[in-house]
């Protein structure tokens, strides 16, 4: 099996332990097999394939095992078998039932399965095969729940979507509806985007009144150290201009001082002189 797998021990523990968190999650194995599929460029049937098969090696390789440390016990294979006539009928009745009362078919398969996933989507899986495929089946069990009073809509419940039949030609009526449907879709991206333009645009001037109302504030800030500044040597101004006032004052006063002494000292020289020419 390895030789035809050829999958390294780290690939086996990484595939082991991504299907553990999955099962974590509720998620089922078919979904599981897929993702790590898209993860490692994988088929999800070859994904699925060697999972059983290194399933049953390592069930019988307790060394191997122990060497991966893989607790088998997370990782149970789950045999499935067919469902019989009788239990396919069933199926159906009960979740047309469900469905009756406004229930949907995922609820309705969850119900059955009392939450476990794996067998909600067993029971989907089979009810949308019968309403497909066996027509027959379907429409008998909804004439006996209608017979037995239960209100069933022949109109397929909710999450399946059956086909529509495949047509060559348009009608003019479709090549209508086409290009309304793409005038509407222009339209709707159009709008889109000139909102993605508005918006950048908002937010660009948005962005703009920020930076200004910031500028406006440090300059209304500066203005008012300015103003204080201002009143400060306005009053420096004007107690110098007192003060010169005084010194004017003080200056003229010795000035008048002065000119007087001299005057008196031309005075008494003046005399002396006389006293000296009548001596």
């Amino acid at each position: 099996m390895k030789d035809y797998s050829k999958w390294k021990d780290d690939e086996i523990i990484k595939l082991f332990n991504f299907i553990e968190n999955g099962k974590k999650e509720n998620k089922s194995l078919s979904t599981l097999f897929s993702e790590y599929a898209s993860k490692t460029n994988r088929m999800p049937n070859s994904v699925r394939n060697y999972y059983y098969a290194e399933l049953n090696c390592l069930q019988n390789d307790s060394a191997r095992r122990k060497r991966l440390n893989i607790d088998l016990s997370l990782h149970q294979k789950i045999d499935q078998k067919e469902f019989s006539n009788e239990e396919t009928k069933e199926l159906v009745l009960e979740i047309l039932n469900q469905t009756s009362k406004g229930i949907s078919v995922r609820k309705a398969c969850l119900n059955l399965a009392n939450g476990d996933i794996n067998k909600m989507v067993r029971f989907q899986n089979k009810f949308r095969t019968v309403v497909l495929k066996d027509k027959e089946l379907y429409e008998s069990c909804i004439n006996e729940l209608k017979n037995k009073g239960v209100s069933v809509k022949s109109k397929l419940p909710n999450n399946v979507i059956s086909m529509p039949d495949r047509r060559n030609i348009l009608t003019e009526s479709d090549i209508n509806s086409l290009f309304l449907g793409l005038v509407k879709l222009v339209k709707k991206q159009a709008t889109m985007q000139v909102s993605t333009t508005l918006k950048h645009e908002c937010e660009k001037a948005n962005q703009t009144l920020r930076k200004t109302l910031v500028e406006l504030s440090e300059k209304d800030n500066e203005l008012k150290m300015l103003r204080k500044q201002f009143k400060v040597l306005n009053m420096q101004n004007n107690k110098l201009v007192e003060e010169i006032k005084l010194l004017r004052g003080q200056t003229a006063e010795l000035l008048t001082k002065q000119n007087k002494l001299s005057a008196l000292k031309k005075f008494t020289q003046k005399y002396e002189n006389k006293l000296n020419e009548i001596n």
